[in-house]
């Protein structure tokens, strides 16, 4: 009888390990991962944690009659935009406001010429906007100009923000 008393016992206290053991695997399991997986944020290897779109210093408005001027944080208007060295802009709206039928394009100036990046026919007066999830890609140094092939006036906005090449 003492021997079936530790049997009895010996076979509780292994359970109790065993269930103790699957209580405490997954904590050592999560540190393990944990350990394994660090992010160090350095000068040389940086850590992106903020979605550049969303920093105001980086923001780009353009307002474009015929050249595209930059909208200065106090509202005023900066001189004829250049992509800064060093950045790309993105630009992710268009709008423009147009009060007759015309043919409206946007126009990229670098250093190899003039190239037309879009354009639309807009048979009557109005505001159109257009949305670029994605964004249209201007690289450092372009020069944009707006074109319309009629006279009637015409505005555009363009939004977007610049990143790092």
């Amino acid at each position: 009888m003492n021997f079936a008393k530790r049997i009895l016992m010996v076979a509780g206290a292994g359970t109790l390990a065993g269930i103790l053991a699957i209580t405490i695997a997954p904590q050592t399991a999560h540190g393990f991962v944990a350990a394994l997986v660090q992010i160090s944020n350095t000068a040389a290897a940086p850590a992106i944690t903020l979605d550049v779109s969303r920093t105001a210093s980086q923001n780009v408005q353009l307002y474009c009659g015929q050249v595209c001027l930059q909208i200065l944080p106090d509202g005023t208007y900066g001189a004829n935009y250049i992509v800064p060295a060093g950045s790309s802009l993105v630009i992710t709206t268009v709008q423009i406001n147009t009060t007759g039928s015309n043919d409206v394009s946007l126009y990229q100036v670098n250093s190899s010429g003039q190239s037309r990046r879009a354009g639309g026919n807009f048979a009557a007066g109005g505001s159109f906007q257009f949305q670029y999830p994605s964004g249209i890609v201007l690289s450092s140094g372009s020069n944009l100009f707006m074109y319309a092939a009629l006279s009637p006036p015409f505005e555009a906005f363009l939004s977007g923000y610049l990143v790092s090449n």
